[in-house]
């Protein structure tokens, strides 16, 4: 808030009135200057305690929100300079979805007013996996190939694996989901109805008051399709529309989805060109065919029309999240998140692509995306009770 000053108001100006004469007040104007002063007080003083009484926090206080009190996100390996949160923004859809400190008192104060916090957000009773070959962690090394769930950044299980799940942290917060890994490799949007009905119909199985989390990953083998023609955009959406019903009918009120976005093959593109091993194996007759035109053969005019039809899937993935968050599922009211800065592997290095072919995710690859969700989630700055 604001202050308007004027006259001796300002910072500074008594000092600066000191060096120089002034003309006498008259009693009556100094009277009318007091009493004037007085009022302003009084009506500081008066919104202070109504602001206080409704548990809020005045701006640059400490606990608020902007200040340095506000809890940190749970560490992930990551280095401040990595780290992709430093301009991503999580979607918040409602006001009791942010996660709030703890009171605290501002330093040299007499008391702290009692201040209300947000309440914490249910651990969902169901975790459930929509996507594709980037959520079966298929061949994250040559040692690795085809599927190995137990590295997935969603659903993964493996302590060891430097892979920190959106499963395992919802379990470090004391949860313990059911789990729906409806994912499956190879798959374009078209599956996203027969995936999404695998976990409405587990969904609809949840006790009365339980919630669920989905994660929806898919699209990324509709822009990968060569030899094949890549789906059509208005087909895409069609089909990711339908899904989207589905879920809505069956999840129960409360629940959340986590929508990615397609990879940043454009940036894929960028890194495999620039690092001579993966230049060499991606120019392999047999890989010629590899997410063409990012990674195998390329044309102008082709990569063009790619990078049009990656646009358009990624616009219809995010107007389906806002759809959840406008329109309420049968049960209530749902969230959707949607963060394409966060969510798009833009941040990815070369070492987070998999040294075997240079398309899925490495173990490291799986590392950043499910730091990433878990950023993007709701959880991220809750502690176990």
């Amino acid at each position: 808030m604001k202050t308007s000053r004027a006259g001796t108001d300002e910072p500074g100006a008594a000092t600066r009135g000191a060096t120089r004469s002034r003309k006498p007040i008259k009693p009556s104007k100094l009277r009318g200057r007091v009493a004037a002063a007085a009022v302003a007080m009084l009506a500081v003083i008066s919104l202070i305690g109504g602001y206080a009484a409704v548990g809020g926090r005045l701006p640059g206080s400490a606990g608020s929100a902007s200040s340095a009190g506000a809890p940190p996100a749970p560490s992930d390996g990551l280095s401040s300079s990595e780290s992709p949160a430093a301009g991503g923004t999580a979607i918040v859809t409602a006001a009791t979805d942010s996660p709030s400190g703890s009171a605290s008192a501002t330093p040299g104060a007499a008391s702290a007013s009692p201040v209300a916090t947000a309440a914490r957000v249910p651990l969902p009773a169901l975790l459930a996996a929509i996507g594709d070959s980037y959520s079966q962690a298929w061949s994250v090394s040559p040692k690795y190939l085809y599927d190995h769930p137990q590295f997935s950044w969603v659903v993964g299980t493996n302590s060891n694996d430097g892979v920190s799940s959106i499963l395992e942290r919802l379990r470090a917060l004391g949860a313990s989901p059911i789990v729906v890994d409806a994912a499956t490799s190879g798959r374009k949007m078209s599956d996203a109805v027969r995936q999404a009905g695998l976990v409405a119909a587990a969904a609809r199985r949840l006790p009365a008051g339980k919630s669920a989390y989905v994660t929806f990953e898919l699209g990324t083998n509709d822009l990968c399709a060569s030899p094949e023609f890549m789906t059509d955009p208005a087909v895409f959406t069609n089909q990711l529309q339908t899904a989207m019903t589905a879920l809505k009918a069956a999840l129960p009120a409360g629940s959340r989805i986590l929508m990615l976005s397609i990879p940043n093959f454009p940036h894929f593109r960028e890194i495999t060109q620039a690092d001579a091993a993966a230049k060499a194996l991606l120019s392999q007759k047999k890989n010629l065919n590899r997410c063409a035109p990012y990674l195998g053969t390329f044309s102008e005019s082709a990569l063009t029309r790619a990078n049009a039809y990656l646009g358009e899937y990624d616009a219809a993935l995010e107007a389906a999240c806002a759809d959840v968050d406008t329109h309420p599922g049968k049960a209530g009211r749902l969230h959707c998140t949607y963060n394409a800065g966060l969510l798009g592997e833009s941040d990815f290095s070369i070492k987070d692509l998999s040294t075997a072919d240079y398309f899925h995710p490495s173990l490291s690859g799986q590392a950043r995306m499910a730091a990433n969700g878990w950023r993007a989630g709701i959880w991220s700055t809750q502690s176990k009770p």
